[in-house]
């Protein structure tokens, strides 16, 4: 249990592993013995005390699985609003497209933030959310806000999906937007992108 004790040969190993090992457990209040035999090899018998939870403890754990139990439960992700889904990638757009669909939402699908404006144009005040791709070719996400806000006069919420860091996308959007839109990370999952679509519509934290 010697510090910096190796038997390897230089660069092999620094003799650490079994001081820390010892430190650990003596620091835990428990105890370590070595059982050696030549030729048969060494066995390493640990004692640690064992632990007996007070009252006080015992309600802590059962307060926070209950807590728990209430964050795991399912939530009801359905819904019925006009989302329009843009997104470059044929295939992510179809999946994303079909998971809302499958919820109960109307959703019109573009293939970047160009198509997105005929369809806002037609539809006018009927979308109730935006779903888009940052980095689309014709007109990209953050310009598809500012023609939505600026030509159309709308303030329908805003979903930016990014494999960029949510923060370090956020100073890229005018002031006066930052904070205000939903956010999912790339890749996501199909549970996350209707719980965040839930929650904007919702108006929820």
């Amino acid at each position: 249990f010697d510090p910096f004790f190796s038997t390897k040969d230089v660069g092999k190993g620094t003799g650490l592993g079994l001081s820390m090992v010892y430190g650990i457990i003596k620091q835990s209040g428990g105890y370590i013995y070595p059982e050696s035999v030549e030729g048969e090899g060494t066995t390493f018998k640990i004692y640690l005390p064992r632990h007996e939870p007070s009252a006080a403890e015992l309600q802590e754990a059962e307060a926070e699985a209950a807590v728990s139990e209430r964050k795991e439960r399912p939530r009801n992700l359905a819904g019925n609003a006009v989302i329009v889904f843009v997104e470059d990638e044929d295939a992510l757009r179809a999946i994303g497209s079909r998971t809302l669909e499958a919820r109960g939402y109307i959703v019109h699908q573009a293939a970047n933030g160009a198509e997105a404006m005929e369809i806002l144009v037609e539809l006018g005040d009927e979308v109730d959310l935006i779903v888009s791709d940052v980095v689309m070719p014709e007109m990209d996400g953050p310009s598809l806000l500012e023609a939505v806000r600026k030509q159309l006069n709308s303030d329908v919420p805003f979903i930016f999906a990014s494999g960029y860091a949510e923060d370090a996308f956020e100073k890229n959007l005018p002031d006066a937007e930052q904070q205000r839109f939903g956010f999912i990370p790339k890749p996501y999952g199909v549970k996350q992108l209707a719980t965040v679509v839930k929650e904007v519509l919702d108006g929820d934290d």
